[in-house]
């Protein structure tokens, strides 16, 4: 059924959110055309940033938390979707600071590619040391079923917010601050549920769980959760069921918070009962004694600190949270973990709990500048009419493409992989038509397209062909500068090393059905033909482009891995509900190694 709402326009709705905690707070600053709550003073020689963000529609996180003594810049995308490199980059620019920027991101694909991509431009073009923790703290989902795309990150952020920023705040170098943060996103877990799914603004047709039935694990964006209960169970019975899936560490598929041989008892632990949105302070407050019941009389737990709050929601979702975090002090010896949740904040949502003294205080320095665009290290030749053929010839196969891709991801995804990929080879050929020589120069053209195709394309796919392509400049300006050669050996021995790159950032390869499936087999068989066989161009991109097919074809009996198509069916067991449709994004890849391949027989 469509939902009743004041507001209507998704996009509005964010905007005047970040405009009311800005006024309400005159510490903060607002970047209205990309969406980044930012504190302008924060530059201090001697003091880490915290930066974070993510999609709109989790409130208070992540805007709410920026204030002294926990962020420095919130990025907000869309609702429930991963702001994009252009965002990220101006929060990154609006923190900067000597001493390094933490970027802590939860554990989705959109946002670790577009945090991971802003992170890497960034470092790359500034020097300023950048570092990311990536939360995961679900343990609902199977190991067996997100062993490759990983646990969800939920409610446990806001901890890591928390000992982070107090930890910076202290004077804490990068190293020092992220490794706190590490360690308690280590040590933390989380399992949620709810009634229902959350409403989206814009009153849009919504799904609903049907009546006497809750969703076990639902995770912050309305996906499908690890398991549908009917009937209803008592609240005594779901707390019970929800507590030994986080603290079995035994179970081989839901073990992942760990006590290093410490009994429940003894160990610290840190409890947090997080609202969803939907839920009444009065209901919140009961399940939250039921909890505290539960781990008392079935654990002898009694945690050392209580947190209950509306701390990270999924809109109005009618659920909560649980999340315990293990504090104990043997574990991390060097610094008082509690001190630092207990170290208090200027914020007016994060609900503290036994607060000591707040530490000194770092002074505010100035609002740093933004930085210039970085130079190319050296101009390399090229011929600027092939280099524009091979633009042609991708946009071309694309535009051929572009409704199979869409049907095969409209039946298992969202719909836009065939439109996304069709505007980034758009933005590329654009190129061709703008007046300079910038495609006379390999170096000046390839980041050009880097730049074009990401901003083109935006999402998870423009963050994965950003992060390859400007890794794939980085490796050719760095072979020629030993070569001196353009040839078809620079260009595979550069793909390489962005392939490795890419590797970094996502857990996909081969078999997880997901555009790494033609990718790879791609890369790796242009290299055979190349330093192996001495092919070629000509040849060595034929026995390419057929491996890659290959590749692509493969995957329409692959189990998805990653994406969306990775939680279609969890909830009624279908084990492959992908047979027979190939992946849109490795089919793709394809399409554009085809366009390439084509030039080359002009």
């Amino acid at each position: 059924m469509k939902s009743k709402a004041f507001f209507n326009d998704p996009t509005r709705i964010v905007d005047h959110m970040c405009k009311s905690l800005a006024q309400q707070n005159p510490s903060l600053r607002y970047d209205s055309t990309n969406k980044v709550l930012y504190r302008p003073l924060v530059q201090n020689k001697s003091k880490v940033s915290i930066i974070s963000g993510g999609g709109s529609g989790h409130e208070p996180a992540h805007a709410g938390y920026v204030c002294e003594g926990m962020l420095d810049a919130a990025v907000c995308g869309r609702v429930f979707a991963s702001p994009n490199f252009d965002q990220i980059i101006s929060a990154l620019e609006r923190v900067s600071t000597p001493q390094g920027i933490l970027i802590i991101v939860k554990n989705y694909t959109g946002d670790r590619l577009n945090f991971g991509l802003a992170a890497e431009t960034y470092q790359a073009q500034t020097g300023v040391p950048t570092h990311i923790v990536t939360v995961a703290d679900d343990v609902s989902v199977p190991y067996s079923r997100g062993k490759l795309v990983g646990r969800r990150g939920l409610a446990g952020a806001v901890l890591i917010h928390k000992v982070s920023g107090a930890a910076a705040a202290r004077g804490f170098d990068l190293a020092d601050v992220a490794k706190i943060a590490q360690h308690v996103s280590d040590n933390m877990g989380t399992i949620g549920c709810s009634l229902d799914y959350a409403n989206l603004p814009g009153g849009v047709d919504q799904p609903s769980i049907p009546e006497d039935t809750l969703e076990l694990g639902m995770g912050i964006h309305n996906e499908p959760g690890a398991q549908r209960i009917s009937p209803q169970p008592t609240i005594e019975q779901l707390v019970s069921n929800m507590v030994k899936l986080l603290l079995n560490e035994n179970d081989p598929e839901h073990g992942f918070l760990k006590f290093h041989g410490i009994s429940h008892k003894d160990a610290q632990l840190v409890l947090m009962i997080n609202n969803l949105g939907g839920l009444s302070v009065l209901e919140l407050q009961a399940i939250a004694n039921v909890v505290l019941e539960c781990l008392r009389d079935e654990y002898e737990i009694r945690p050392v600190r209580i947190y209950v709050n509306t701390y990270l929601t999924a809109l109005d979702a009618p659920g909560f949270n649980i999340t315990l975090a293990n504090f104990t002090p043997q574990l991390f010896p060097s610094v008082d973990l509690l001190s630092l949740l207990d170290q208090s904040v200027k914020s007016n949502v994060w609900a503290s709990c036994q607060p000591l003294e707040a530490a000194e205080r770092s002074p505010t320095p100035e609002e740093n500048q933004r930085a210039g665009s970085p130079k190319m290290k050296e101009e390399i030749p090229c011929d600027k009419q092939f280099f524009t053929t091979i633009l042609a010839n991708i946009l071309e196969q694309v535009k051929q493409d572009e409704p199979k891709l869409t049907e095969y991801d409209t039946l298992m995804g969202d719909g836009d992989c065939g439109t996304t990929l069709l505007a980034g080879a758009q933005a590329a050929y654009a190129l061709t038509e703008q007046s300079g020589e910038s495609l006379s120069s390999l170096s000046k053209g390839l980041m050009k397209v880097a730049s074009s195709v990401r901003s083109g394309m935006g999402g998870t796919s423009g963050a994965l062909y950003g992060i390859f392509l400007n890794s794939f400049v980085s490796a050719v300006q760095k072979n020629y500068a030993e070569s001196k050669e353009v040839n078809i050996q620079l260009f595979a021995n550069s793909a390489n090393s962005a392939l490795e790159t890419l590797k970094g950032y996502t857990n996909a390869r081969e078999n997880s059905r997901t555009l790494m499936d033609a990718l790879i087999p791609f890369i790796n068989e242009l290299s055979n033909a190349v330093s192996t066989d001495n092919e070629s161009a000509a040849n060595a991109l034929q026995r390419a482009l057929k491996a890659s097919e290959q590749g692509a074809e493969a995957t329409k009996w692959m189990v998805s891995s990653f994406g969306r198509s990775t939680y279609v069916g969890a909830s009624e067991g279908d084990d492959n509900p992908t047979k027979g449709i190939p992946d849109p994004g490795a089919c793709g890849i394809v399409s554009i190694i085809q366009g390439i391949n084509s030039a080359f027989k002009v």
